[in-house]
């Protein structure tokens, strides 16, 4: 990872968490960020600078390479002289959009043995090893490579009871029936349990587990989305751990982790996937999927049903905080989600009457978009309170 001059393609959340690790534990800093040009017709929603380094549109750093080929000079941004060019160029991307930015960088001269991609893997071992720079020796914060204190007797004992009851744990993964299939020969751990969700709005059965059984707001997932399973978990499931992953991410957990982490359930509260870091701070986040309107109403409802979380918030932005928790997935013990589910569902259900249209007379995803929000600002508040445990996530396309 190691290099004098570098890059980084992109500036979303993938790109500023490899950069904020890479910064942290080796000290190094790109040039710049590099952003694909916005097409025609679309907002651009990439900012000028990232921690106050610029971000280039290719357009713009094509025509830099047009009119300088030499590696020599000064520093990027002076157009009076030569300019400093990348060693490497990491693109820190969703992987599915890899092979179309290699294209677009062979077509303005970058050729493939100057780019180092930023895989699903290779992303969750950089904050890996983030977290562990932050908390070294704490296993409680970061999964290992290796099984966590692996012991015989605890991995026997863990498996006899991981699927279900209220001594195992059940992660219940959304799935729906417009989903798309997924590429390739797909394992899933065991712990792992599909669930329909908007089945009230499907013609078919794909999943054993259905979000409309028992108490349920199935009829809410065009607002509420992966929520509907979240909700299905909360009221129908008495698994001692309960947690919600999606038809494309799950965690990055093997069963054998899962059962070691079961054994040591006294050292560990929730799981979450390591957050996303976001420049300046958290606060802007949400501009980018709900409308300011909605977001008022969800504030609203928090200063409503919830006051010491919207404090909380409000604390947590003017210190600079910048973690911020995407998917809406954790795994925790019963009594950790069952709280966080009452924090969740009463700030929704309030949000809902406030908003303009209301929620139940819409068919977007602001709940869900807004649950992403409120899931993050749950952990903020608990954080010192609670164990956790951060894992990577698998992309599955």
């Amino acid at each position: 990872m190691k290099t004098d001059f570098f890059c980084i393609y992109g500036a979303g959340i993938v790109a500023t968490s490899v950069y904020k690790a890479i910064k942290t534990v080796y000290h190094q800093q790109p040039l710049f960020f590099l952003v694909s040009d916005t097409a025609e017709g679309k907002k651009d929603e990439n900012p000028t600078a990232i921690d106050g380094i610029p971000v280039l549109k290719l357009s713009a750093w094509q025509t830099r390479l047009q009119k300088d080929r030499e590696c020599t000079g000064a520093f990027l941004g002076q157009d009076t002289v030569k300019t400093i060019k990348p060693e490497k160029y990491l693109l820190a991307v969703p992987e599915v959009h890899h092979q179309a930015i290699i294209r677009s960088l062979s077509d303005i001269g970058i050729p493939e043995e100057k780019l180092v991609l930023i895989t699903n893997g290779i992303e969750n071992q950089i904050m890996r090893e983030y977290f562990n720079f932050l908390y070294p020796g704490k296993t409680v914060y970061t999964l290992l490579d290796e099984p966590i204190r692996y012991d015989s007797n605890v991995h026997e004992a863990a498996k006899q009871c991981m699927i279900g009851g209220n001594t195992g744990i059940q992660v219940f993964q959304a799935k729906c029936h417009v989903d798309k299939p997924l590429k390739g020969n797909i394992q899933t751990p065991a712990y792992v349990v599909p669930i329909q969700v908007g089945t009230v709005f499907a013609d078919r059965q794909i999943a054993e587990v259905q979000d409309n059984i028992g108490d349920n707001i199935s009829s809410k997932n065009r607002n509420y989305c992966e929520l509907t399973a979240t909700y299905y978990a909360w009221k129908n499931s008495d698994a001692a751990y309960k947690g919600l992953c999606h038809y494309r991410r799950i965690f990055d957990i093997t069963e054998e982790q899962m059962q070691n982490l079961l054994g040591i359930d006294k050292e560990w509260d929730v799981i979450l996937p390591y957050p996303s870091v976001h420049y300046p701070d958290i606060s802007s986040q949400h501009t980018r999927y709900i409308n300011e309107e909605d977001w008022q109403a969800m504030l609203q409802a928090m200063r409503e049903t919830a006051p010491e979380y919207l404090e909380a918030y409000e604390k947590a932005v003017s210190c600079g905080e910048q973690y911020f928790f995407n998917f809406n997935m954790l795994i925790a013990k019963s009594e950790v989600f069952d709280d966080y589910c009452d924090f969740l569902f009463k700030v929704l259900a309030r949000a809902e009457e406030l908003t303009t249209p209301k929620g139940w007379e819409r068919a977007d995803r602001f709940a869900g978009y807004m649950g992403e929000n409120l899931t993050t600002i749950y952990f903020l508040k608990n954080r010192d309170r609670l164990k956790i445990v951060y894992a990577g996530k698998l992309w599955r396309t």
